[in-house]
């Protein structure tokens, strides 16, 4: 059968013929000098106006080819996406038994919740991707400048299934983050780990408000209040910042365990080399702050450039 992306053989044939009678015609006539440059002229063009043609047949092919591929890809990997959902909502229940039974802990079937919920998320991100592909006809590039397709915003939409899982990931690191608390009062753990943990929390939070952030973006691009290139440097904008206050808080934590350490070397309860890597991890910090807060520097500076020209 003949494939609908190929061109006709018997096309193909029939317009080899009808270029090799021209050829052959123009080899046999002698025109005079005026008229040759006419016709060579007009047989220019018309190799030009065909080329021209085929290169176009060629991108739709190529175009037609690409949207079919990443048709392809998506429904398999949709598909393997819901197994493994449902996989693991079979799990969640033997990991229900298993808690009240007294084996597996309630922090245990949090996480675990949660990864039903990434799980989903990932399957409604990808069936939405899939839809953007039949109706725009090419794959989904996720900017926050991307245009609308057919009036449908794909981008807030896969961003506001990222926020359902912030939240719940969120909901989950602060219920942790009580259950650690507990155990500190009651001497079962440290004040280290409560302090682990709120740093889990507080970069939980940044993801989540990461995310509003960028809805709020994407919002002023589509009424026109930003251009495309001030929406992505907004973006940029937003992740320096949330990398600036989680350095600087990863840096306050490194920085008292080392002055904890530190104070357990003095009492000889601790060798020195304990803490050798614990500054090593300030000092990485600190130039991963300095880099953040250049970046952050340039971004607002090219912000505030762009919006005096406006």
């Amino acid at each position: 059968m003949h494939d609908k992306h190929e061109p006709d053989p018997r096309f193909v044939e029939s317009l080899e013929r009808q270029l090799g009678r021209e050829l052959r015609r123009a080899g046999r006539t002698r025109p005079r000098p005026g008229v040759r440059f006419l016709k060579t002229g007009g047989l220019i063009a018309g190799s030009v106006v065909l080329g021209a043609a085929a290169m176009g047949f060629s991108q739709q092919l190529s175009d037609a080819w690409r949207r079919e591929l990443a048709e392809a890809r998506l429904e398999v990997q949709i598909d393997l996406a819901r197994q493994r959902a449902q996989v693991q909502l079979e799990v969640l229940g033997l990991t229900r038994e298993q808690v009240e039974q007294g084996v597996r802990s309630d922090r245990d079937l949090m996480y675990f919740e949660l990864q039903i919920v990434e799980a989903e998320a990932a399957v409604r991100t990808m069936e939405l991707e899939l839809e953007e592909v039949r109706r725009s006809g090419r794959e989904p590039t996720g900017e926050l400048s991307s245009p609308l397709v057919d009036g449908r915003d794909f981008v807030s939409e896969r961003i506001q299934v990222r926020m359902e899982v912030a939240r719940h990931h969120l909901d989950v690191v602060r219920r942790d983050e009580v259950l650690v608390r507990q155990q500190a009062e009651a001497g079962v753990v440290s004040e280290d780990e409560v302090r682990a943990r709120n740093l889990v929390a507080m970069q939980a939070e940044l993801q989540l408000e990461s995310l509003a952030r960028q809805l709020e973006i994407r919002r002023a691009y589509l009424d026109s209040e930003i251009t495309a290139v001030e929406a992505e440097l907004r973006l940029l904008e937003v992740e320096a910042q949330n990398q600036v206050v989680l350095f600087e808080h990863q840096r306050e934590y490194f920085q008292r365990e080392v002055e904890r350490f530190q104070a357990a070397i003095d009492t000889g309860v601790m060798r020195p080399a304990a803490a050798a890597q614990l500054r090593a991890q300030v000092a990485e910090v600190q130039g991963q702050l300095r880099l953040a807060r250049a970046e952050l520097e340039i971004v607002q500076r090219e912000l505030e450039r762009r919006s005096v020209n406006r």
